[in-house]
Parts: structure tokens; sequence; C-alpha cells
């Protein structure tokens, strides 16, 4: 009777409410589970006449009902929750084609239309059932030019586009799509508009396509869009983007039966690598905006259509926003049901039923625990046998159950106490029951691998150390030491079988977490290879597959990769910096490749994503003193370059960052190979690298006008700063490049570029060679007497105090030191500096 009523998941629950919810009834529903559990853990005392194979058969019994109770709760839980999905889905749908006949309907008034009027409603067909198609049938009828403008436009003014064809097409990520969004949006106009309000209109005449990449690629042109036409709003597009994409989350959140909250949304439209955020206030109008407006898409109801895009983001919020929500509900529930069970007129012979999701919390509670215990008494006593196969069904079942009711603790249970039974730490302990532990929670990953969540350091340390054991044959050995060399040799079989594809699986799977869990994924999985990284000899097998699954999760939104980096760049200058000149290596041929394939990504003006990916070269080669590590790291960006430099954008200013980190090199060839790669890429590429990087180039020039290596290098480099400056008074340098924070605020944006270049100089005055002295000395005042007529009063004073007077601070503090011998060059110096300053008064003074 029980076994019967345990498979039957409706029975199961409906048992629970009409008893177990009623207070004037026994808890059937929980007396049972505590008798099961005493009798398959044996503490239960046997009858005289039964013998000991049927007392076992009784206990497997006992566990087989447990563990189909606690199926039947998945399956009932399960079928209850996608009830409400599907009817998510299916408000959300929406007839795609429109049909030409119906078109062709809509208008009663002429039988016929003009040739160009069923030109427009074929294509406008044609689009609405494929909009590649579309696009290729409005050229060739020539309607408009071929030319993205003209398309553009097209599609921003034709009415009866199919919203979600016109979504995906935006979104693609071909040249001609691409420059049709462009100019799609170029010709709208956000001056001055809020942002909430920008982000509506701009979504306003399309549906975001159900692809987390075309979303990524339609919301940065957005955002850059934004950024353009409000200079000053936001730090740069990144910030914006992380805004436009929280905006999106909360807009479809709106719809949702657990709102978002401020902190919530705060947390997920922030940046979270090290950049910098929206500001609070416009945080603040986004949300309170939005939330008042019930979602961004709100008219004909597209918050509905959302759904898709929320799935296709994958992004999640943080998980503790809502225990305490979830505990206050289950209580509230329980108090409900008691009521309501206490105060109806009971008719006898009716039986309750619910359909409520939430009534399984306490049974689950009322199961789980009892469950756990008797797991725990088994896996003590038995080896090998069918109750070990019922405790490994019980772990996967116990833990995907209590991750879908958000029961943290009782799942943590479960998960801690399967992976106890692995036995990895001690391979020659290892039983069957180990091996099947194993492969229970390689399958658990595999099946439902979101609810490992806080577990995967465990997890992931498991894994290692099964590479270990399986690997390395000191450790190998000491799984086959027992009396029994059979089932040694098989245990050992399984294991290898196990560390294969099952395992490789886990990594792979990491592309189905949603953002949240795959940081936490990350996280720990450097943290097992830092581990890794301690032991003697240093392994470097987490090591690989961090690498190998950032190269899979790349695709995701940009958001959500930038967090990745973050975490997984910090790992790799900590591998990149190890003793072991093997595993250094390795990180930085790593981070090479890693960073050379991220760079295929257009980078939008205004964004600064290749900045954040370059940045650990330039902190490497800062910390760096071992030559070969150096060399690799110079060769690795110099490799980038060549097979990079159309796509470069932000990224120059780190890679000026590397440059001028070797320029402090003690090797005189590293420092002549870095200039010759500087003074390549100022002479061939300026125009394209220096609207967004002209003060790095110069703290990078200036870096190597200051190097003790050579002289030579020393002088090209104040050569090519003189070339620089002539093409700064060419006027191609970006206007709204970042001014020094040390320049007054009155000065025009040419002479924040110049207080760079002269200050540079002047400190090359007290440089002890006298050549590289000399003509620092004359290009200072040569390049003052050239330009100075543009010069603001405010910006001689600055000159005067910061580059003119420091050449003559020896003297200004009473010129001892010109005294003593040896620093002859030094007095000599000074009075060149004083009569080419004579000749500047000559020149300026009125």
């Amino acid at each position: 009777m029980m076994e019967r009523v345990s498979k039957d998941p409706q029975m199961l629950v409906d048992l629970y409410i009409n008893y177990d919810c009623d207070p004037d009834a026994p808890n059937i529903f929980e007396k049972m589970v505590i008798a099961l559990s005493r009798i398959s853990q044996g503490t239960l005392s046997m009858e005289p006449k039964s013998s000991t194979s049927q007392f076992g058969s009784l206990k497997t019994l006992s566990l087989q009902v447990l563990v189909n109770a606690l199926k039947s709760l998945v399956i009932w839980e399960k079928s209850h929750s996608e009830r409400g999905i599907k009817a998510v889905e299916e408000s959300s749908t929406e007839v795609l084609p429109v049909k030409l006949e119906e078109l062709q309907n809509t208008d009663n008034s002429p039988k016929k239309f003009d040739d160009h009027e069923s030109i427009i409603e074929t294509v406008i067909s044609e689009f609405n059932q494929n909009s590649v198609k579309g696009i290729h049938c409005l050229i060739s009828s020539q309607l408009v030019d071929n030319s993205p403008s003209s398309v553009g436009q097209f599609l921003l003014r034709t009415p009866n586009l199919n919203k979600g064809m016109l979504g995906e097409y935006l979104g693609r990520n071909e040249e001609f799509p691409t420059a049709v969004l462009s100019a799609y949006a170029e010709s709208m106009n956000f001056s001055g508009k809020k942002f909430h309000v920008a982000v509506r209109e701009f979504l306003e005449a399309f549906q975001l396509p159900p692809e987390a990449q075309k979303i990524d690629h339609i919301m940065e042109k957005f955002s850059e869009r934004y950024c353009t036409d409000n200079p000053g709003a936001f730090k740069n597009a990144d910030a914006a983007y992380a805004l436009a994409i929280g905006a999106i989350m909360l807009g479809a959140n709106c719809d949702s039966s657990r709102r978002m909250s401020r902190s919530d949304f705060v947390y997920l439209s922030s940046r979270h690598d090290g950049g910098e955020s929206a500001p609070k206030e416009i945080l603040d109008e986004v949300y309170d905006a939005i939330t008042a407006d019930s979602a961004i898409n709100s008219k004909d109801g597209r918050e509905r259509k959302m759904w898709h895009v929320l799935n296709a983001l994958n992004l999640s919020l943080p998980k503790n926003r809502s225990i305490n929500e979830s505990k206050m509900g289950k209580l509230e529930l329980l108090k409900r049901i008691e009521i309501l069970i206490k105060n109806c007129d009971r008719k006898e012979g009716v039986f309750y039923t619910s359909e409520r999701r939430e009534i399984i919390y306490p049974m689950v509670e009322d199961l789980g625990w009892p469950l756990l215990a008797t797991f725990s008494v088994i896996m003590g006593e038995v080896d090998s046998d069918s109750r070990i196969n019922l405790c490994m069904e019980g772990f996967i079942e116990g833990t995907c159950l209590t991750h879908a009711l958000e029961m943290d603790t009782m799942r943590f249970a479960f998960l801690t106490s399967l992976l106890r039974y692995n036995f990895l730490h001690a391979p020659r302990d290892m039983r069957d029951k180990n091996v099947e532990a194993l492969w229970a929670l390689l399958r658990l990953c595999d099946t439902n691998i979101h609810a490992l969540q806080e577990s995967w350091f465990a997890v992931l340390e498991c894994i290692s150390r099964l590479e270990y054991v399986v690997s390395w044959p000191p450790i190998t050995a000491t799984v086959m030491q027992g009396s029994n060399r059979v089932s040694r040799d098989s245990i050992l079989q399984s294991l290898r079988e196990i560390s294969g594809k099952p395992t490789e699986e886990v990594f792979i799977n990491s592309t189905k977490l949603p953002s949240e869990s795959v940081l936490e994924f990350f996280t720990a999985l450097c943290c097992v290879s830092a581990e890794e990284l301690k032991q003697t000899p240093p392994r470097t097998f987490s090591l690989q597959k961090v690498v190998e699954i950032s190269y899979d999760n790349m695709a995701r939104v940009h958001m959500v990769w930038a967090r990745i980096w973050s975490i997984v760049s910090l790992h790799f200058i900590l591998a990149a910096e190890h003793a072991d000149e093997r595993v250094a290596m390795y990180a930085i041929d790593s981070l090479r490749q890693l960073t050379m394939t991220y760079l295929d990504h257009i980078e939008l003006p205004n964004f600064a994503f290749q900045k954040a990916i370059l940045r650990p070269f330039a902190i490497l080669m800062q910390n760096s003193r071992t030559e070969t590590r150096r060399r690799l790291l110079l060769n690795s960006i110099v490799q980038i370059i060549k097979s990079k430099v159309a796509k470069l954008k932000s990224g120059w200013q780190s890679i000026f960052m590397i440059f001028a980190a070797a320029a402090d090199d003690d090797l005189e060839l590293m420092v002549e190979r870095a200039f010759e790669n500087v003074e390549q890429v100022i002479l061939e590429h300026f125009d394209n690298v220096f609207r967004d990087c002209f003060l790095d180039c110069m703290n990078c020039l200036i870096g190597f006008m200051k190097n003790r290596c050579s002289s030579s290098i020393s002088l090209k480099a104040i050569a090519l700063l003189r070339i620089c400056e002539n093409r700064l008074a060419e006027d191609l340098i970006d206007k709204g490049s970042p001014k020094p924070a040390s320049v007054d605020a009155t000065c025009s944006v040419a002479e924040k570029y110049w207080y760079p270049m002269l200050t540079g100089l002047s400190g090359l005055t007290s440089d002890s060679r006298s050549e590289v002295r000399n003509c620092a000395v004359d290009v200072l005042f040569d390049l003052i007497n050239e330009r100075g007529s543009k010069f603001s009063p405010s910006f001689w004073e600055t000159i005067f105090q910061r580059a003119l007077f420091p050449l003559f601070d020896n003297v200004r503090k009473g010129g001892k030191d010109l005294t003593v011998p040896g620093n002859e060059w030094a007095r000599e110096s000074t009075i060149h500096a004083l009569k080419l300053l004579c000749n500047l008064f000559c020149s300026f003074y009125k």
C-alpha cells in the first residue's frame, strides 16, 4: 500500500493535506517517513521468526519507498512549475509572419495597387518571413540604394514590419547588417533625453531577439550612440551599456511575480570589473521610472514577450536576496493551511486536494532529514548492493528538489553528504560505493548543474583530485593496494572512465550556468588551480580548464564576460608570476591566445573592453623581473599588434603602458625592440591609434626618453615626440579625449596635450648625458617658441611653474650642487637654459 502511494505524486500530496495539515488528524505522512527510515537503518527490532534475508529485503523495500516518495515530490513540483512557465510563454506568443493576402485585404477602397505600393508590400511580406531575404528583395527592387544608411532609414520609417524580424536583423553580426544597425541608431537623436526615455524610444520599433550575442550587439550600439549624443553623462559607454542591460532586465522583471528590488537593480546595472559604474542618481531615476511604467516595452503588451529575452541573457541576481523572503513565505503558507482546515466545516467522506506548489515545502522538510540520516547509516555499513544505488538516486533527487524549492540548507546537506563519500583523499580505502558516489556527483553536474551553486569549489576540487589519482603513478599505485586485486583493478578502471568524458562534460556545461553561478564556477576553478600550483611539482590541470572554459564562455553578453575576465585575469597574473618557468610560460601564452580571440569582437567608440583585456600584460610587464618572461610578454604584445592592429581601439592604452614598462628595462635589446614597435605604430598608424590615447603615447615616449640603456633611443624618442606634437598642431587629435587632472580647467584642449610633453622634456634637463640633456632643452624651448602664441595666460603660468622654473632648481636652492667637482655639466646646462629663457622673454614679453 505504502509503495503504491509513494509512486503517486498527487495522492502523496493529498495524503499530507488531509492528515498532516489537519490539527485534529494523525500525521500519517510524517509517521510513515519515520517508520520507514527506522526500518531502513535497521534500528527497528526484528521479529524472532524473521530470517536475516527477509529483514534485508524489508530494509531495501523501505528505502525504496522513501526514495520513491522523494521522486514523486520532484515530479509534482516540476509539473506545477512548468504550468506557470507554459502560461507565460503562451501569453507571449504572437503570429510572426504577416501574409501578403492579409495586407491586401486591409484596404477595401481600391481593388488594385499601383506598382510602387505593390512592391513595398511584397518587400514587407518577404521581410516578415525572412529578414535577410527581405533586405535582398528591398535592394533588388531598387526601392532604396544599396547602402546601410538607405536600408536603415527604410527599416526605421516603414510600418507593418514584423518587430521580431526587425530585431533579428539588427542583431546580426555580419558586416552589412552591422552597418545598417549603426545607420539605424544614428538616425535617432538622444541629445538631452533621460536614459530610460532613450532606451524606450530605441526599443519601441522592434523586439529584442532571443539570442544573447544579438542583444549584446544591439545594446552596445545604443550605448555608444547615447554617449555620443550626451557627452559627460557617463564615464564611458561601458557604464551606459551595463545600465541598459539592467533596464531591460528590470522592464521584463516587472511582469514577474517577484519584482526586482532597487538594490538588485543597482547590483545588476553596476560594473564589477573595476570600471566606473553609472552615477547613483541616474540608477535611481531609471529604476523609479521603469517600475512606475511597469516595463520599458509597455506598448502593445510587449513586456510579456520579454520572457525570452530573460532566458537569452541568462543573467541572475545575488542569491541571498530572497532567502529570508522564501522562509517567511513558507511559514505563512503553513499557518494559512492550518487555519483553513481548522475553520472549515469538514464534511465526512470529502477528500481535499491542492494545486499549490508551496505545499510540498513542509513535506520535503519531513522527508529530507530522515532520508539523509538513513543514507549516512547505509553508506557506513554497506559496500556494494542495491541500497547503495537507491542512496545515490536519493542524493540526486534530493539536491534537485531542494534547489528548485530554494531550500538551501537541506540542498547543501545533500551535496556535502554526497561529496563526503567519494574518498579520493584516501584512494587505498576506496570501495565500489565510493565510485558510485563519484558517478552520482557527475550525473548531478550533467542533469542539474544549476544546483551546485556555492559547492563548486568542493566539486572542482574533487575532479582535480580524481585527475591526480589516475594520472600520477605514485598515487595510482595506492589504489591497487589491497588483498583483492581484481576488485582494486575494477575500481581503478572505473576511476579512469569517470575522469574522461563525464568529467569533461562538467566544464563544457559551464556555458549553461546563469551569470552569478558561472562567476562562482570560475572563482572556484581559479581557487582550485591556485592550490594545484602550490604543489610540488605544480599541477596545471585546472589552469588548462580555466583556459578552455574561457573560450567556451566568451560568447556571453559583455557585462558577464567582463566580470568573468576580472576573475580569470587575476589568476593568470598569479600563474604568470609562478616560480616554475614552465607554468609561467604556459600562463602568458594562454593569456595571449585568449586576448587575440577576444579582440576579434568589434569595439565601438566610447567603450573600454580592450583596455581591460590587455591590462594583465601591463601588470605583468611592470612586476616581472625575469628576462625570459619579459621577452615573452613583449613578443606577445608585438604579435597582437601585428595581427589585430585594425581592430585595436581602447586597447592601445594598455599597450602603451606595456611599452612604457619595457622602456624601464635594464636590457638594452629589450628596450630597443619595444621602441622599434612604438616608432612603427606612431609612424604608420597615427590617425587610427591616437584619437583615444594620445596622452598614453606621450607617457610611453617620456619613458623611453628617460631610459638609461641607450642615449640613441632617448634621442629618437625626443624626435618622435616632436613628430607627435606636429600632428597635434595639425588638429588630428580627438578633442574629446580626457585631460590630465593637474592642468588648470581654463586651459584649452590643445594646451592639455602640450602640458605632458613640456613637463616630460623639462624632466630630462637634469639628465647626466649631455646629448640627451641638450636635445631636451632645445626641443623644449623650440616647442614653446613655436606654439607659445597659442598659449593662454593661465597656461603660461602653469608652464613656468611646472616646466621652466624646475630647470633652475639648483640655482634657486643656493647653487651648492653646481660647485661640486664633476657637476660642471649641471652648471653648463643651467647657463644654456637661462640664455634660452631670455630669448623666450624677448619673443613674448609685452
